[in-house]
């Protein structure tokens, strides 16, 4: 039993299982509020399993409305909080946009090479 589990826990889960927890005591150590911390570690996740950008740019896009309904009730601290968050999203669009653009430059090539 002991030698499967072995066998299915592969150097990879490992490596990110460390990087996360790394990213995790980074948060703590520097005392982030926990909200910066958890869109650090999904930034951190999504760098390790890239999604399709068009996700990350809804929630960009939602965030702005929900910023610009929150400051027209007078809710300006919401509205901050709403606003970064909207700018970490567009961070994440930019870097998942240019991932994107990369794998298709790769898928290119190697299709020019056949």
């Amino acid at each position: 039993m002991r030698n499967n589990l072995i066998k299915k826990i592969s150097l990879k889960m490992c490596l990110e299982a460390g990087l996360l927890l790394l990213s995790l005591g980074m948060g703590i150590y520097f005392q982030w509020e926990i909200a910066n911390l958890i869109f650090f570690l999904l930034f951190v996740i999504l760098i390790l399993h890239p999604i399709a950008s068009r996700f990350a740019a809804f929630g960009a896009i939602s965030f702005l409305v929900v910023t610009a309904i929150l400051l027209a009730a007078k809710q300006s601290d919401w509205a901050e909080i709403s606003a970064i968050w909207a700018y970490y999203l567009m961070i994440f669009t930019a870097m998942l946009s240019f991932s994107e653009l990369q794998s298709d430059e790769n898928n290119a090539t190697i299709a020019k090479d056949k």
